[in-house]
């Protein structure tokens, strides 16, 4: 019997434990909410598939009562499917070469750029790949094959190619983690057998990871189809099939994104809705998947490699002779030069990106900052800023932060301290599908449960800042919960039995000891899930709205500073918009990065202080 076990539990620890598992029924309440709401929504088009044909037409045109959506079905496959085809090699590659070719440092320090590269928010991707990928690079591109330059080089190539670079940071960084656990008995055996580096990497470490690294694909997919604003501001947005290679198109996200904020109830927002249920769908249905894979891939069946080949002599096979000993050894060799080479260069193709989007907004975007930037409105006379926009965007994370960080502690607590309670299995797999949901998808249940209130009858939405901190708070919880929960379990056990020995109740324990020395670690979960809401355009579409005035409070429409890029964006080279289009990406690239640098500085503390004393 533990100490704390021995003395019944106070009435402190019954409303501590009540606390707690509020939290986490509030977390469940709102992933059964998102699915019930987004099903009362959509319901109008879900009751009467016949009618609308919404999966089996391709004719979108919602004055002719007509959603046949699958010119969307068809832009969200092709998009992720160039994605899949550039980032799976170019990620496997890059994450076979740190794992096992890089140096130390060198690993140390690509791995902190490909942070940096996920870290970069959607719509400065969105920006980047409009301004300068598609008009600089595909558009010449076009030109040079004859191809008529529909829409300056943007379409469902140049969608692809931005979706490939987003993704190029989770399918290395989770390959690169499968890697490392191969056995290091594993690669000396076949070293000492005379294999070459390659031969290694191809015979032992890929057939051993080889369940992670689909794992990974399968979550770089979902990640691939639920994106957004990246998409929709280089894919044209043309509501037909275009199977060109220069051809225009739309995704499922995409056009949620530019027509569920000013559809009115009826069956248009009950069609766009209904296609949030599907990307909602297909993007679990990829994530379950991959869950699947590595528990598959923890089994000890799953978990054997290729058979190493046996030395010269053993297999059964005559003995050649020694000129074709040397010729093998010495075509082994070349082959071993040449993958490595090209190892190291997937590695250098998946970091050129960062430098070319953040050099590219640097010298855009950098000579903009200024005082009027920071105190000035679009529309002002005398100067023009985007300071109603900041100030918004620091209320919405503000407001999401305040609602998500106690939420998602308390539920952490729960789910590390009350193990055997039948609640927590459901709890973790519930949060743990949260953080799966797409941006898109959260913002569609924030219009439909605060814009568009379920049960009131409204011709106009009510955007706020409420309803806007209201889907990012959500977007948050998942990281926060992972955080805080992993952190609690770095506390050595000692120290909640020496504090139940002191005398010390269970509330006391967690409140007074277990959470201020997984201080360290809960901080940079929290800073984490700030940089990840920083930079969302999508969701706060759909909620907060925006104005061109400052808020005065969060009930009114408010500004965010990545509506502004994605706004902005539209105009001609050379406006005023465009260049504080520029400003904003650069500002907002600098926050995001100094948020992640300022994580990477905290991580070094992620080991709480207690754990390290023990």
């Amino acid at each position: 019997m533990t100490a704390h076990q021995s003395h019944p539990p106070s009435r402190g620890d019954f409303v501590f434990r009540w606390l707690c598992q509020s939290a986490g029924m509030f977390v469940l309440s709102i992933a059964a909410a998102l699915i019930a709401v987004l099903v009362y929504k959509a319901w109008p088009v879900l009751s009467e598939p016949g009618k609308y044909r919404l999966l089996t037409s391709t004719k979108w045109f919602p004055d002719g009562n007509e959603y046949g959506a699958l010119v969307f079905v068809y832009g969200t496959v092709a998009t992720s499917l160039i994605a899949m085809l550039i980032a799976v090699p170019l990620g496997v590659g890059a994450a076979a070469y740190l794992s096992e070719l890089a140096p130390p440092r060198l690993r140390k320090v690509c791995a902190f750029l490909l942070e940096l590269l996920a870290a970069i928010p959607s719509v400065v991707y969105g920006f980047w790949g409009r301004e300068f990928l598609a008009k600089q690079g595909l558009a010449p591109f076009f030109d040079t094959l004859g191809l008529p330059n529909i829409a300056s080089g943007q379409g469902i190539l140049a969608a692809g190619l931005v979706l490939s670079v987003m993704i190029l940071p989770y399918i290395t960084a989770v390959s690169f983690d499968v890697m490392q656990a191969v056995p290091r008995s594993q690669r000396e055996g076949a070293l000492a057998l005379g294999s070459t580096r390659w031969q290694t990497i191809w015979r032992v470490v890929l057939p051993y990871s080889r369940p992670g690294v689909i794992a990974a694909c399968f979550l770089a997919l979902g990640r691939a189809i639920g994106e957004t604003m990246a998409v929709t501001m280089v894919i044209a947005n043309s509501h037909y099939l275009d199977f060109r290679l220069n051809g225009t198109g739309d995704t499922i996200p995409s056009v949620i994104a530019k027509e569920l904020f000013e559809a009115p109830p009826g069956v248009k927002q009950g069609a766009l809705v209904a296609l949030g249920l599907l990307l909602l769908g297909i993007t679990l249905v990829m994530n379950f998947t991959a869950r699947i894979v590595v528990r598959w891939m923890s089994k000890p069946a799953a978990r054997r490699a290729r058979p190493i080949e046996l030395a010269e002599g053993q297999t059964g096979q005559p003995a050649r002779t020694a000129e074709e000993i040397t010729a093998s050894r010495s075509k082994a060799q070349r082959s071993d030069r040449v993958m490595c080479w090209a190892l190291a260069l997937c590695q250098f193709l998946t970091v050129v990106p960062l430098f070319l989007i953040l050099g590219y907004i640097t010298v855009r975007g950098a000579g903009g900052v200024n005082l009027d930037f920071f105190t000035k409105l679009p529309n002002d006379s005398g100067g023009r800023g985007l300071a109603h926009a900041l100030y918004g965007s620091c209320i919405l994370v503000g407001l999401a932060t305040a609602f998500a960080v106690p939420v998602g502690v308390l539920t952490a607590v729960f789910l590390a301290e009350y193990r055997n309670n039948r609640m927590v299995a459901p709890l973790r797999f519930v949060a743990e599908t949260l953080g799966a949901v797409p941006s898109i998808v959260i913002g569609i249940f924030g219009y439909a449960l605060l814009v568009y209130p379920v049960w009131m009858t409204t011709s106009r939405g009510q955007f706020s800042g409420w309803a806007g901190a209201f889907a990012l708070g959500v977007m948050m919880l998942p990281v926060v919960i992972r955080a805080t929960e992993e952190s609690l379990r770095l506390v050595p056990n000692s120290l909640r039995e020496a504090s139940y020995a002191l005398g010390a109740s269970r509330w006391q324990t967690v409140v007074k000891v277990l959470l201020p020395a997984a201080l360290p670690a809960i901080i940079t979960g929290v800073f984490l899930a700030v940089g990840r809401i920083a930079g969302e355009t999508a969701p706060l579409i759909l909620t907060a709205g925006g104005s061109q005035y400052m808020p005065r409070t969060p009930s009114d429409e408010t500004p965010f500073l990545p509506f502004y890029i994605y706004d902005f964006a539209k105009y001609a080279p050379g406006s005023p918009e465009i260049q504080l289009a520029w400003t904003a990406a650069f500002v907002l690239v600098t926050v995001v990065m100094f948020l992640n640098v300022g994580v990477r500085l905290l991580s070094g503390k992620r080991v709480v202080a207690a754990a390290r004393a023990d």
